[in-house]
């Protein structure tokens, strides 16, 4: 851990994390768990709120192209994408079988 990552260790101050859900359950999960928690229900709530592309493009405050709008959504979502992938790689290693059966031996 780094010494940025919120520490959840009993007795010491929790760091807020500006999400009102992980700062009610901070303590009880990981850091990690905690802020993917966070997360998940920030894009839950966006799938409720979200309009049109069309609608979307219209609440900028700049000129944007459709194009350019549509770009950066997809773009944006990848990174959310490679972040998690990141994040899980370790537990998804972890948990794959073995290629190796048990007792094989090499001649």
């Amino acid at each position: 851990m780094t010494t940025s990552a919120p520490s959840f260790r009993p007795g010491t101050e929790r760091q807020k994390t500006g999400c009102p859900l992980a700062d009610r359950v901070s303590g009880t999960e990981t850091p990690m768990v905690t802020e993917m928690v966070g997360a998940m229900f920030h894009l839950e709530g966006l799938l409720e709120s979200v309009g049109t592309p069309e609608q979307e493009l219209a609440a900028y405050t700049v000129p944007v192209t459709p194009e350019r709008h549509r770009e950066y959504v997809l773009g944006t979502a990848d990174r959310i994408r490679r972040a998690l992938d990141q994040l899980t790689a370790p537990y998804a290693a972890a948990s794959a079988p073995s290629t190796t059966a048990t007792g094989d031996t090499a001649t």
